[in-house]
């Protein structure tokens, strides 16, 4: 709850002083996001004893140093900041992968074939879908720009981490896989705001609000999964 809170905190004093302080934003934008990855360091000691398994915890970790980094990037070079925030995405996927969550919660084998391959590529088209319909008339911006292709693979990343998110929670069940679902789905939602509110005439304040909140809940819901 503390670390809720603080990330509450330090995500409301980024917006404060965006505009007034831009260095001391960006340091409060980061500390935001490190609040649960120093959640995730607390449960260390529990790693590799039964409890927690080091895949799960390593590539977790290693998805939130990642994000940490985006988020300063993305207000200095946006596309360094995407570049940054998809290989947090691959760490995170590579931790889903190999972390054991892909079971049910009974012990009994899902089946990588069917869970991971039909379902993984089903979901994950599915939400690409949906976040071009979403964005589709900003596609023509985007290829003028020449950045169609960085979009298109951005997005393909994306939801290639929210899939396996969805079926991670769906094997897992209960309150750990209700929150692992929903880290990957708020990621989601949080990014296609985003691309809006760049990609549109006129940035809203209010998309820009739910843009953090649903990003520091995702952040905050794939961390707590590992330890809960």
């Amino acid at each position: 709850m503390a670390a809720a809170v603080c990330t509450a905190v330090l995500g409301t004093a980024y917006v404060y002083l965006k505009k007034k302080d831009k260095p001391k934003a960006l340091v409060c934008k980061a500390l935001a996001t490190f609040m649960p990855a120093l959640l995730l360091l607390r449960a260390f000691p529990d790693v590799g004893q039964g409890k927690i398994p080091p895949p799960l915890f390593g590539w977790t970790l290693a998805a939130l140093v990642f994000y940490i980094a985006a988020d300063v990037l993305l207000e200095c070079r946006f596309v360094a900041g995407a570049v940054t925030f998809s290989l947090g995405h691959l760490c995170m996927t590579a931790g889903f992968l190999t972390g054991g969550e892909l079971r049910w919660a009974d012990g009994k084998e899902s089946g990588e074939t069917v869970c991971l391959a039909a379902g993984g590529v089903l979901l994950s088209l599915m939400l690409v879908a949906a976040a071009w319909f979403v964005l589709r008339k900003y596609i023509p911006h985007l290829k003028a720009k020449k950045l169609f292709r960085p979009a298109l693979m951005y997005v393909s990343i994306l939801s290639a981490m929210a899939a396996l998110a969805i079926l991670a929670g769906i094997c897992t069940g209960g309150t750990e896989g209700l929150l692992t679902a929903s880290g990957g789905i708020s990621f989601v939602i949080s990014d296609i705001l985003l691309g809006m509110n760049r990609l549109g005439r006129k940035r809203s304040g209010r998309r820009g609000a739910a843009v953090l909140i649903l990003y520091y809940l995702s952040v905050y819901f794939l961390s707590v999964r590992v330890w809960i």
